[in-house]
């Protein structure tokens, strides 16, 4: 089974990554439909809470002399409404703080907000099979000022099928509204679980190989794509709206004391760093290469 759909597949995969990789959202989605995710998951419940830090050490800018230091600090609580065995809505919220420290020198916002709501819909087809489409509308910026502008609006939809060997594929689509790039990226990729103890994931854009140690702890080697835009209102800056990106690999590993707490942690580096400028005369800068970390706690009820 595994041999007559590998290529097709593959291919598949590949022509995705190079076209850009998917966002967080398709990661958080496939955990929460039964295709566990190795650096997140939701805990049981039908509340769930998620809380995580992350920092990058100040490194050098590219073109200017100084260095920048980011913080990223995320809440998010979400209700799942169960309506039947099959059809589950979820309804919650969130806000993220991303704190840039760099010295007066350097000409960059130091605190940037997003505060979003979640709604979305999940239908299992079958014990095997999934669809499900999820909306995450909210507020994007400096909070200098309110705005239509501020508005960003990312749309999820996604599905995905069990094969009984363990080998599981996912795919599907994400379109984000008031972006200034990458709008619609598409989603695809596959699991592969052959036995209790190993789990290989190629889904873009958190491929990563996991150890289930036991049933509280679980190892994980992986990567990660962080892609982030706000609109900007203070003209000196330059540009109406910035992003910022980069690329990791990590190690790490999820404890789960009970089956409602699920505590994560992760090390790894970060490279191929920048910060992008819209609608306006500004140019990209670059950020030199950091090791990284991340911690975050996962709490259901």
């Amino acid at each position: 089974m595994i041999c007559r759909y590998m290529p097709s597949l593959l291919a598949l995969y590949c022509a995705c990554v190079t076209f850009f990789p998917v966002t967080c959202l398709a990661a958080e989605e496939r955990q929460t439909t039964g295709f566990r995710d190795y650096g997140a998951g939701a805990t049981a419940g039908d509340w769930n809470v998620q809380m995580s830090v992350s920092h990058l050490p100040a490194a050098d800018l590219h073109g200017v002399p100084g260095d920048a230091g980011i913080s990223d600090y995320r809440l998010k609580l979400a209700r799942n409404i169960g309506v039947d065995d099959r059809l589950t809505l979820t309804l919650g919220g969130g806000y993220g703080l991303k704190h840039i420290d760099v010295p007066s020198t350097v000409v960059l916002p130091q605190e940037l907000h997003a505060l979003f709501l979640e709604a979305g819909a999940r239908y299992r087809i079958s014990d095997s099979a999934f669809a499900s489409v999820k909306l995450y509308p909210g507020f994007y910026s400096d909070f200098k000022e309110f705005g239509t502008g501020n508005l960003r609006l990312p749309i999820l939809a996604l599905g995905g099928y069990s094969f009984e060997n363990g080998f599981s594929v996912v795919g599907g689509c994400i379109y984000r509204f008031g972006y200034h790039t990458s709008q619609f990226i598409p989603a695809l990729g596959f699991s592969y679980q052959p036995d209790p103890f190993w789990r290989f994931d190629l889904i873009a854009p958190r491929p990563g190989i996991t150890y289930f140690a036991t049933r509280q702890l679980q190892l994980f080697v992986a990567g990660d794509f962080a892609s982030d835009e706000y609109e900007i209102r203070d003209p000196k800056f330059g540009a109406q709206a910035m992003k910022y990106s980069d690329y990791k690999v990590m190690g790490g590993f999820n404890y789960l004391p009970t089956p409602t707490i699920k505590i994560s942690t992760s090390m790894g580096y970060a490279f191929d760093r920048k910060f992008a400028f819209f609608e306006g005369n500004r140019p990209d800068m670059r950020i030199d290469d950091v090791p990284f970390f991340r911690v975050s706690l996962d709490l259901g009820w």
